[in-house]
């Protein structure tokens, strides 16, 4: 008698549970939360595949040749330099060997890049091979905004120098004349302004000015390729074969032509827009600081799209369990806590099944077949719920419209927050109409 008595109770206990209302959505809650840690690894693989990407990115660069920054080219003027000290009660003149560095009136760069992917395993990496046609004047030498004299200039080992980021890159001897004359080209690396290159020593004169060095240098590169505005007044002209190429630095291109076929684009830049003067002595300011030009990006960028996506999740998983427990209301079915909890491992999955996806068929193939993918799951499962067809209906259709609606926001970038705010409120309106007339006291 008293074991029915107890079952009795235990039966009246579980009977409270599945019809409290209130109780119910706390369940809810504690399973949506709980959901939250698989959700959590799953961006942690997604991170851990971008981690994978940029890994092989350094691998392919590293044997190809790394993001170029052509800075040049500029004359260096070695020189000696005195100075008096005072020594055990005498004063002694030291000659130090210094460099003074110029920069050029007028630098007009005309670049060719013709950039292609190269694939690793199922990763791409953007290369390219370049054609730089370089012209640079310079005017009379102005030693004297230096205090420096003639006297002091050691003029038969004066050089011009081309800084390169990646000395890997120069594809074979570059063609450089100095007034038409053909120049020899030396590799160098200057501790002083850690900047590595090419150098053209020449033998000048105090006499010299108004030369013009000029030429062309083939360069590999990966990824990134700015320059420097050295001149008084610097030109730019680039095109080339990428057809999203994406513009970088200090200084915006000021005319541009993008299309299908490659691009387009001009920079002028005058001396009034750079920090930094025309003459220095023995040290060059950091000019990386004021490079500018282009970065070859990749089509498509499915990580950063499926992190974006992933963060979106605690949205889904919500509107998803919201949606199952209002149609459980109305319909009268119970809906048990294993049932919620295998719909949101159901949600939880489709992340991972994105990302392995994308990484073969792009962000958006991907994206349409997860999400296809993901409502006829859950939509077959609930059909095991629901005893109507049109509860089943009704239920796919709201899936749908999630997906459809993260969708429009991940594309959306500019508008995100817009898009985003304006289909929380609607969601939210829906939700207080529908719910109007739920009895949430009732046992």
């Amino acid at each position: 008698m008293e074991t029915n008595t107890n079952l009795s109770l235990l039966e009246k206990f579980q009977d409270w549970i599945s019809k409290s209302t209130s109780l119910k959505l706390l369940v809810i809650g504690f399973i949506a939360l709980i959901l939250l840690i698989p959700q959590a690894l799953t961006t942690d693989l997604i991170n851990e595949r971008q981690a994978r990407l940029e890994e092989t990115e350094n691998e392919v660069t590293g044997k190809w040749s790394r993001s170029q920054t052509v800075i040049g080219p500029y004359l260096a003027l070695p020189y000696h330099h005195y100075r008096e000290v005072h020594s055990n009660g005498e004063n002694k003149l030291i000659k130090e060997l210094k460099t003074a560095y110029f920069l050029p009136d007028l630098l007009d760069i005309t670049g060719d890049l013709q950039a292609e992917s190269l694939h690793r395993g199922i990763f791409d990496v953007a290369v390219y091979q370049s054609d730089i046609q370089l012209k640079a004047d310079f005017g009379s030498i102005a030693l004297e905004k230096l205090d420096i004299t003639a006297e002091q200039v050691l003029w038969d080992q004066a050089s011009f120098l081309i800084s390169v980021s990646d000395l890997r890159g120069i594809g074979e001897n570059p063609d450089i004349t100095l007034n038409n004359v053909p120049l020899i080209s030396e590799p160098f690396t200057d501790t002083q302004t850690n900047l590595k290159g090419l150098q053209f020593p020449v033998s000048l004169d105090s006499a010299s000015k108004d030369f013009t060095i000029s030429g062309k240098i083939k360069l590999k590169g990966s990824k990134d390729f700015h320059f420097v505005p050295l001149g008084k007044t610097t030109e730019l002209k680039l095109t080339g074969n990428w057809p999203n190429p994406s513009f970088q630095g200090d200084f915006l291109p000021e005319d541009r032509t993008l299309n299908n076929d490659g691009f387009e684009s001009t920079w002028k830049i005058l001396h009034f827009n750079r920090p930094f003067g025309q003459e220095f002595t023995n040290s060059l300011p950091d000019f990386q600081d004021s490079s500018f030009g282009l970065s070859l990006k990749m089509p498509v960028d499915q990580y950063q799209q499926s992190i974006r996506t992933s963060k979106y999740a605690v949205l889904i998983i919500t509107l998803s369990f919201l949606a199952l427990f209002l149609m459980e209301t109305f319909t009268k079915q119970r809906i048990h806590p294993l049932q919620y909890t295998l719909v949101g491992f159901g949600l939880v999955l489709y992340y991972t099944l994105l990302i392995a996806l994308s990484e073969h068929l792009g962000f958006s193939t991907a994206y349409l077949i997860a999400s296809i993918a993901t409502v006829g799951l859950l939509s077959l499962y609930s059909k095991s719920i629901f005893s109507q067809l049109k509860t089943t209906g009704i239920f796919t259709g709201i899936l749908s419209l999630f997906y459809i609606f993260i969708f429009v926001i991940i594309k959306q970038q500019d508008y995100a927050l817009l898009i985003g705010s304006i289909g929380l409120f609607v969601a939210l309106a829906a939700t207080m109409f529908i719910s109007r007339k739920i009895d949430w006291y009732k046992n």
